[in-house]
């Protein structure tokens, strides 16, 4: 890391509703690198999956991999660390990962943990690989109407999740504005916290600890339920001269009118094929509740009641189900094997 740009970030982490905490974050400050990992999977596994992507992100930044490379590597290493039986089929990891230099920065991302710009104005930086964010682009829903969608928790790619080339990683770059910050975060804070209440908290006149403590602790005050974690980061010495090196942003919040603008415009474009395979990160977080497909544009076939309300009976249920159109499948194959169909 150049010793011109120096990285000063301070996070704040809460386990919210959940029994343990399955976030992790990481900052570096020699390789100008902040990461916030969101595990997937429950039963401790998400929790080795999002340590493991940042770990793996880290390492690879030291040893000269892109951050985009690096983001794949991490990809590999929980797929291997499934294979290996260091973890639990199914566990999965969201990121979102920051590298400042003296160029400027760079974001990279899978899932829906985010990336906003703060500099008076709330930009967003990451488009999530979600459901909603589906509905989003297709003009169906708005931001905040997805923030409390009953479908908001089904992202449609996760480190560990997809099989290599199959990864999408969503990329940004840019140069910074003069005294501009950039905060990482998970679902746990951007789904409760509304943009005007991000930008109430960021635009307070105190250090940053003391802003990303206020932020978690609002979205624990408003019961939320998933693990919260906030990463606040301002790169000194990486930012652009005045009026140069606007960073891309996918829409801005303006906190003084209360309005979004530019969201017809996307700067980092996300397209993934028919049939993609998706998680849902609504309680339970098991690996048996976790993975099912969907033809972007449709409807998953799962309520958001019947995700927060799994219960084992209705595990049982589906379970029989399937076991009986399986026994229906293997008499008709009987029949036509011995002719008589």
């Amino acid at each position: 890391m150049n010793e011109a740009v120096v990285l000063n970030a301070e996070a704040a982490t809460d386990v919210g509703q959940r029994d343990h905490n399955e976030d992790n974050w990481l900052v570096d400050r020699e390789l100008g690198l902040a990461l916030v990992a969101d595990g997937v999977g429950g039963h401790n596994a998400g929790e080795v999956a999002s340590a493991l992507t940042c770990s793996t992100i880290s390492a690879g930044v030291a040893e000269g991999l892109t951050l985009r490379e690096a983001v794949e590597e991490a990809n590999r290493s929980v797929r291997e660390a499934i294979e290996q039986g260091k973890g639990r089929q199914g566990m999965a990891s969201t990121v979102v990962g920051l590298q400042c230099d003296e160029s400027g920065y760079r974001i990279a991302w899978v899932g829906d943990s985010r990336a906003y710009l703060w500099d008076g104005m709330l930009h967003l930086l990451t488009q999530d690989h979600s459901f909603v964010q589906t509905l989003v682009d297709q003009g169906q829903i708005t931001p905040e109407q997805a923030r409390v969608h009953p479908r908001k928790n089904i992202i449609v790619q996760a480190i560990g999740l997809q099989q290599e080339g199959d990864l999408a990683v969503g990329e940004n770059q840019g140069q910074l504005p003069q005294g501009a910050e950039l905060l990482l975060c998970s679902d746990g804070l951007s789904d409760v916290l509304d943009s005007g209440e991000l930008a109430a908290i960021l635009g307070r006149d105190e250090d940053p600890a003391s802003r990303c403590k206020a932020m978690v602790q609002l979205a624990v005050d408003k019961g939320g339920q998933d693990n919260i974690t906030a990463l606040l980061v301002d790169c000194a010495g990486a930012a652009a001269s005045e009026g140069e090196g606007a960073p891309r942003t996918y829409w801005h919040f303006d906190p003084q009118s209360g309005e979004y603008h530019g969201m017809a415009t996307a700067a980092v474009e996300y397209s993934g094929d028919t049939g993609q395979t998706v998680v849902r990160r609504i309680a339970p977080r098991g690996a048996e509740d976790t993975v099912q497909n969907f033809t972007p544009g449709s409807e998953p076939g799962v309520s958001g009641d019947e995700r927060k309300d799994d219960t084992g009976a209705q595990r049982s249920r589906r379970l029989r189900i399937f076991l009986g159109a399986a026994l229906i499948v293997a008499v008709i194959l009987g029949l036509i094997s011995q002719g008589v169909v």
